[in-house]
């Protein structure tokens, strides 16, 4: 069987926030079914500890980073998302955490709004998989650039995975693409070594059937 090409995709921002104003209300339901498993262990392998200064790209509903905030509650917890809908739930979410410092603000991947070398540690997931092939480079070297050196960048894509059965979200992908918001399997790798940073740790997660890859990544130095 041959190699499975990463499919086209095409970007614009309006339909983006179009197709999760639609799906805001149940992404946590396929969140819980398809990618909490490879996120908490993302998650486990990002080594947080008290006092960082943290930001994720594309928080969604606020899933992964209402366990980033508790976690880091003396620390600077940043997160950014192009969706208004799913910032609201965000914030909602993130009401409960009382005591802890965190922003949530809208705003895009190709231009975050913080200085060089601000954060210890970058997250996203989810996010690359939606993006055309070409403009994978252009968030990765955001994520560089706001990074601090011996910093960790913590990735969670849409994987090919490396069972039969994972072959099943390439072809939903492939045929069906709306079902699963224009997301598809991608290979960031080549991007991530491209902007100057040392991929330190890959591994695949299936959950119920849908693939995940996880991708940790340092920025000069090791810590």
């Amino acid at each position: 069987m041959s190699e499975r090409i990463v499919l086209p995709r095409t970007f614009s921002p309006q339909t983006l926030t179009r197709h999760y104003a639609a799906v805001a209300w149940f992404y946590d339901l396929w969140a819980w079914l398809t990618e909490d498993k490879a996120v908490k262990r993302a998650f486990r392998l990002a080594e947080i500890h008290d006092g960082m200064d943290i930001l994720e790209v594309a928080v969604g509903t606020g899933r992964l980073f209402r366990k980033i905030v508790a976690r880091n509650p003396n620390g600077r917890n940043e997160g950014i998302d192009l969706s208004p809908d799913m910032l609201a739930r965000a914030r909602k979410r993130l009401s409960r955490e009382s005591g802890a410092s965190w922003n949530l603000q809208t705003g895009s991947a190709f231009q975050l709004p913080y200085p060089e070398n601000s954060f210890d540690r970058v997250f996203n997931s989810f996010m690359l998989d939606l993006l055309p092939v070409e403009d994978i480079p252009k968030a990765v070297s955001e994520f560089q650039r706001v990074l601090r050196p011996g910093g960790r960048l913590v990735l969670v894509n849409f994987g090919f995975g490396d069972r039969w059965y994972n072959g099943f979200w390439y072809w939903v992908a492939k045929h069906f693409p709306a079902l699963l918001t224009n997301c598809r399997p991608v290979r960031p790798e080549q991007a991530i070594q491209r902007a100057g940073l040392n991929i330190i740790h890959e591994e695949t997660i299936s959950q119920n059937t849908f693939p995940s890859e996880i991708i940790i990544a340092t920025k000069g130095e090791k810590e």
